[in-house]
């Protein structure tokens, strides 16, 4: 199986957030990254048999943009266990192998996504960066499980993220 492990987009600072950090929702930032990510998967022809969310707004919405640029994937469908504080490494396994089929996606938080990434990698989970928006692929010969995986990659948005234009200069 190959798992791509994906850390949800930008969505501002959460210190500014009012609201229920259940329902920060992305910054544009973020949006755009989420598309970037979608669109870098479909021109290098990655496939998966669906996507999975946390069901939280950011994630969600990190989901659902990926999906914009990246058509004929299923989803996005949403997990409890990948929500903050939530996961259950061995559950999540299990859960993600019951989905059957060779390729699928995931989209979660810090740290909690990647502390699942280093367990997968049989690495100290304190070792394991995500960057927001940043995405693994984790290679399994049979199923996802506790120092099964081999990392394939693992990129950050500046990888997949058009240059911004040059700022304008002053004449």
């Amino acid at each position: 199986m190959d798992l791509y492990v994906i850390r949800h987009a930008d969505a501002g600072n959460p210190k500014e957030w009012k609201g229920d950090d259940a329902d920060r929702p992305l910054s544009l930032l973020g949006h755009q990254q989420a598309r970037a990510l979608g669109e870098a998967f479909r021109q290098r022809g990655i496939s998966v048999g669906a996507v999975i969310s946390s069901p939280l707004v950011r994630t969600r919405e990190t989901a659902e943009e990926l999906l914009r640029a990246w058509p004929g994937v299923a989803g996005p469908e949403f997990c409890d266990l990948l929500a903050p504080g939530a996961l259950r490494r061995r559950k999540l396994s299990r859960f993600l192998a019951g989905m059957g089929g060779q390729s699928l996606a995931i989209v979660g938080h810090d740290p909690d996504l990647p502390a699942y990434l280093g367990w997968l990698l049989g690495t100290d989970p304190e070792q394991v960066h995500l960057e927001k928006a940043g995405a693994a692929l984790v290679r399994f010969e049979d199923v996802p499980g506790k120092g099964e995986g081999t990392l394939a990659w693992m990129v950050t948005p500046e990888w997949y993220m058009p240059p911004a234009p040059p700022e304008p200069t002053a004449v």
